[in-house]
């Protein structure tokens, strides 16, 4: 569907917004109702509207928003209170689980299937309208927090403005138990005795113990808070109404966590915090925010040169002469792929190690693989099936997984009797990825011996680290790649903040081995936005380019892109939505 012009698109989604929040305010209580459900919904439903960046920014700059901001916040924060008082509520007067079935709450995902009574208190938090998005938003960030440390997942949790109904704590729990089996603790604070009442009689209805879930009535500034022996800090996203107020809040939090609690540099120490590590206790599925918020404040500088940099060597037939670029004396770079199996002629001279890559269901990738290591190639590691679960006009390989398993151990399983490291196929970052490269190893029946798994992702950092951290709790004995990444279609400053973000997130990782950007190439034959790319039109370093090689900012700026403008969703969402709601 073809967007309106801008203004007209801004000044609609600003009216609309303020009528929302006119009619928000004239209500006498914000109590789950008809009437206030449907206005709730229609402010999600405008606040989540898919626009570009300069919508968003027009919208959340304009003067009638500005106004409202504040107070539209604070409404939030009533309406999200009493949403979960009256879901508090509703538990509290429904029968207990049947005996045994809430003995852990790992089982409580399950009750709905084992309890006959439909006024079940574990059926009836399970219908709670955003378990799901809660459930969801947790083991994003879970994720995302286990793959930005070395030192195992975080065991101890507090939840500041835990409010009526803890659902942040109660899934830290659940999904905890599901992804590692370890115990977790969670302890809930809020300033209103109420709350910490009718959460804390709620938990044990549901057959929480007092080792996993624990309660206090306190304010931050409270000396009785100690907040030292926490591994992580989750703070809700309505506590306070300015960002003046929040940052307060995350100062003291700070202070309160003690001596050990540090800033990015040292995210791998023995704590799996940095500042702060801020997990989202909203009402509404969308304000998916990012789990590592406050890293972006610390990596602002480009990430040094590193050992585990490589080049995704995509030739231009026009202009090679920029082949010389990536292995020039100032380069870092130490290895490279191409997508074939033999290596580029442009390199043949170069300490650039080769990696050859099975990109399809080849019949030839094995016997050109020994011909190289028989003619005295250092050939170490070797790639499987690019993006087997995407399409030809993306790039992919587009090879079922059952095709994939055969073709790999005819071409790829014998490489392993030569001391070959061997590459899981790289599949996309979309959820179709996963579930494409599990069945590829249900297919393999066990004869497909992995060493790593690389990763692909395009989009924000958050989504990267999330996805990172997504997939070495899937393949935890796999050592991991990524051999493509970049964010994509974005302006220069975002493009270059990632870059440094996610190059300085690869360094920490001890699992993550090897690493490859996705922009060897000039801005204007960029399909990834000219900002992604390495090269300016003229064939230049860009700042990205010259600090992926090890080297200093050139001041080149990138412009003019071809090809096609592949749109991931959420960026333009994130933005307007989190703005008005979220008040981090």
């Amino acid at each position: 569907m073809q967007l309106q012009p801008h203004e007209d698109r801004v000044t609609s989604l600003v009216t609309r917004i303020v009528a929302c929040y006119v009619q928000l305010s004239q209500l006498p209580t914000l109590r789950p109702s008809t009437k206030v459900n449907s206005i709730f919904n229609d402010l999600v439903r405008l606040c989540c509207d898919t626009s570009d960046e300069v919508i968003a920014e027009k919208v959340l700059t304009h003067p009638n928003i500005v106004d409202i901001v504040t107070p539209l916040r604070c409404l939030c924060s009533i309406g999200e209170y009493q949403l979960e008082a009256h879901w508090t509520e509703r538990i509290l007067n429904c029968s207990s689980p049947k005996e045994g079935t809430a003995s852990s709450p790992l089982l409580i995902d399950v009750l709905a299937k084992r309890c006959s009574d439909r006024c079940s208190a574990g059926i009836m938090f399970l219908k709670f309208p955003y378990y799901d998005n809660y459930l969801d938003l947790v083991r994003m960030e879970l994720n995302a927090l286990a793959s930005a440390t070395t030192s195992g997942r975080a065991k101890r949790f507090a939840v500041l403005g835990s409010g009526p109904l803890p659902m942040t704590a109660l899934c830290i729990i659940l999904e905890s138990m599901k992804q590692n089996k370890n115990a977790v603790v969670v302890h809930n604070v809020d300033r209103d005795p109420w709350a910490i009442a009718k959460s804390s009689a709620m938990c044990r209805k549901l057959g929480y113990r007092l080792d996993q879930v624990s309660f206090q009535c306190a304010e931050v500034e409270d000396q009785t808070l100690d907040l030292q022996e926490f591994d992580v800090v989750c703070l809700a996203s309505l506590v306070g109404t300015t960002s003046e107020q929040k940052q307060s809040v995350v100062a003291q939090i700070a202070r309160k966590m003690g001596p050990a609690t540090h800033t990015a540099s040292s995210v791998t120490d023995r704590r799996h915090v940095t500042k702060l590590q801020i997990l989202n206790s909203m009402m509404h599925s969308h304000t998916v925010l990012p789990a590592l918020l406050l890293l972006p404040l610390v990596y602002g500088q480009n990430a040094p040169s590193s050992s585990k940099r490589g080049l995704v060597y995509v030739p231009n037939a026009e202009h090679m002469s920029d082949d010389s670029i990536w292995i020039s004396e100032s380069s870092a770079l130490t290895w490279y792929y191409n997508y074939e199996s033999k290596p580029s002629p442009a390199f043949s001279n170069s300490e650039l190690q080769f990696v050859p890559m099975l990109w399809g269901a080849s019949t030839t990738f094995l016997a050109d693989v020994t011909s190289q290591i028989e003619n005295g190639a250092n050939i170490t590691y070797v790639l499987a099936m690019n993006e087997p679960d995407g399409g030809g006009n993306t790039g992919g390989s587009a090879i079922p997984a059952e095709t994939a398993a055969e073709t790999w151990q005819r071409e790829i399983e014998p490489l392993k009797k030569l001391g070959v490291k061997l590459g899981a196929p790289a599949v996309t970052g979309a959820p179709s990825g996963k579930v494409w490269l599990q069945n590829f190893f249900n297919a393999c029946s066990g004869k497909c011996n992995a060493d790593f798994i690389p990763v692909h992702w395009y989009g924000n950092f958050e989504g990267l680290a999330s996805h990172v951290g997504e997939v070495r709790a899937a393949y935890q004995n796999l050592t991991m790649w990524v051999t493509e990444y970049a964010n994509n279609n974005v302006d220069l400053e975002e493009s270059q903040v990632f870059y440094n973000q996610s190059s300085q997130f690869f360094d920490r990782i001890d699992y993550l081995t090897h690493y490859s950007y996705f922009g060897s190439f000039r801005s204007s034959v960029s399909n990834v936005g000219p900002n992604a790319a390495m090269l300016t039109e003229k064939g230049k370093l860009t700042d990205l380019g010259s600090w992926y090689l090890g080297g200093a900012a050139t001041g080149n700026i990138p412009h003019g892109a071809a090809g096609r403008n592949t749109f991931f969703a959420g960026s333009a969402i994130i933005i307007l939505f989190a703005s008005i709601w979220s008040l981090i």
